[in-house]
């Protein structure tokens, strides 16, 4: 009976040990993915205003289809506050060191 039950906990702990790793590996990926993104957004961001356009977005194939998404106000240029609020809703991420009106790293 004894080694019934160790196969039953060894059963129920691989179990919830399994469930846990597809969570902790779509949160790692949307992490990267959030992070990829303010890259992005940084590297487009020509004329380092601190808003993408349309225009600066023209011909990239990652922002460029996400642009209306992350435009949240539909003014047609996508703030970085937008950009942070659009990852947190679709990916349920904040990047790190991404508080609101911090300084891009080397403008």
């Amino acid at each position: 009976m004894s080694s019934t039950r160790h196969k039953a906990a060894a059963i129920l702990l691989l179990s919830a040990l399994a469930a846990t790793a597809p969570a902790d590996d779509r949160t790692e990926y949307n992490e990267r993915v959030a992070a990829r993104l303010m890259a992005l957004f940084q590297t487009l961001d020509r004329d380092a205003d601190g808003v993408l356009t349309r225009e600066e977005t023209r011909g990239d194939l990652d922002l460029g289809p996400q642009f209306a998404g992350m435009d949240i106000n539909s003014d047609g240029r996508v703030t970085r506050e937008e950009l942070l609020r659009y990852l947190e809703q679709r990916f349920g991420v904040r990047p790190q060191g991404a508080a609101a009106g911090a300084a891009s790293p080397g403008r």
